[in-house]
């Protein structure tokens, strides 16, 4: 405990010592007269770095001489070269600068476009950019190399430099690619075969390609624009984009199922693309009705059963499968064919076939329409057949026995009456 005191007090004797010899320091002497000590001022706090505000970045001041594409390749043998230039003036005065080309080679010519006007020289105004186009004719005969040279500006202070590097090389090769955005379709001969296609033209230069084909005989083959209608000869495709075109592919009504290719191409003198299109077509069953000699027509007699001989024939690329047969005959009159059904009809065969036709015992003698239909699965038939029905000589036999009775009943009246 007395240890504690002891040292307690030392630093209180310390601390007053350091406070008077502070205060003695901050007050003004005189030669003569010796000041009374004054109190020391309280010091004034200060900011810790934590608190301390960044200081502002500085704007931006300058002149700029720009261009986009500082190394360019350009194909050897071109007439003119241009490069887009940019001067620029970031926080300064309006600013003349002078503009000039130095190191290339011998033979070239350069000038430098701004506003549609040969200019050497341009304005850079305050904040402000100014658009120039330098435009450099190499000399004839320039051959496949690089070329470095620089494009400059001088103002009262500032002098620019922004160096260039050109590489001349032979033009690539023109190339053109055919491309179909779905190469096979499915479907029977009388579905719509339309392909999207896309003709990309790889070169350099705008083309006019010329549209071929090459499809299987019977096929008919036309381009038209992805959603037009006219049909094209040939399309225009600008160097380096694609045109998309539809080719629109027709099969006979006859084909027979299976696989069909159709080539295609896009083409000029130069250069040629090509690709494939593939039909998968599944068939489709075609179904008539006619007679033998192309007669649909014969006579009949009420009450009584003709037949008349039909023939059924497949026309298209496919089975007719599961045939039926119905009629539309007029009322009480009765059909029958036969066979009533058939299973199948290959293409290109025919089936004969028996239909009895009985008109009713009243039929009334004339000329009368008899529908005769084939139904099978996905198509189907009609003829129609006239009959021209007779009356039944039983019934002419009946007729002229009443006619004789009514004439024999009238002759006696008129004998037993007649005299009165």
């Amino acid at each position: 405990m007395h240890r504690t005191q002891t040292t307690f007090g030392m630093a209180v004797v310390a601390a007053g010592l350091l406070f008077g010899a502070a205060a003695l320091a901050d007050t003004p002497t005189d030669t003569t007269t010796e000041a009374p000590a004054t109190p020391a001022a309280t010091p004034a706090p200060v900011a810790s770095a934590a608190s301390a505000t960044p200081a502002a970045p500085q704007p931006l001041q300058g002149l700029w001489l720009t261009t986009a594409y500082p190394a360019v390749t350009e194909q050897t043998g071109a007439s003119s070269i241009e490069l887009p230039l940019s001067l620029s003036n970031k926080g300064l005065p309006p600013q003349r600068v002078d503009l000039s080309v130095t190191g290339l080679p011998a033979g070239w010519a350069y000038e430098i476009d701004g506003g549609g006007h040969t200019v050497s020289a341009a304005t850079a105004t305050t904040d402000g950019d100014q658009s120039l186009t330098l435009k450099l004719t190499p000399a004839s005969g320039a051959k496949n190399g690089t070329y470095q040279f620089q494009v400059s500006g001088k103002a009262d202070a500032q002098t620019l430099s922004l160096p260039i590097t050109l590489v001349l090389a032979e033009p690539k090769a023109a190339q053109v690619e055919v491309t179909p955005k779905l190469p096979a379709l499915r479907g029977s001969p009388t579905s719509a075969f339309d392909f999207d296609v896309d003709i990309t033209n790889d070169g350099t230069t705008d083309q006019t390609y010329n549209l071929l084909s090459n499809a299987p005989a019977g096929f008919d083959v036309s381009f038209t624009e992805q959603y037009g209608t006219q049909e094209l000869t040939s399309a225009p495709v600008k160097a380096g984009a694609t045109g998309t075109f539809k080719v629109s592919v027709k099969p006979p009504h006859d084909v027979a199922a299976g696989q069909y290719n159709v080539g295609i191409a896009a083409a000029t003198p130069d250069v040629q693309g090509q690709s494939q299109l593939t039909l998968d077509i599944t068939g489709q069953p075609d179904l008539s009705l006619s007679a033998p000699e192309g007669r649909l027509s014969g006579d009949a007699t009420a009450g009584q059963a003709r037949t008349f001989k039909l023939i059924l024939h497949n026309g298209g690329s496919a089975p007719a499968q599961n045939v039926k047969f119905s009629a539309d005959p007029p009322s009480s009159w009765k059909v029958v064919f036969n066979p009533a059904a058939v299973d199948s009809v290959p293409p290109g065969q025919d089936v004969d076939v028996d239909v009895d036709i009985t008109p009713p015992d009243n039929s009334i003698a004339g000329d009368y329409m008899v529908a005769a239909n084939a139904n099978g699965d996905g198509t189907a038939a009609t003829a129609n057949f006239r009959v021209t029905v007779e009356t039944s000589t039983v019934w002419g036999i009946a007729g002229l026995g009443i006619i004789a009775a009514a004439v024999i009943v009238l002759a006696a009246a008129v004998t037993r009456y007649g005299r009165r």
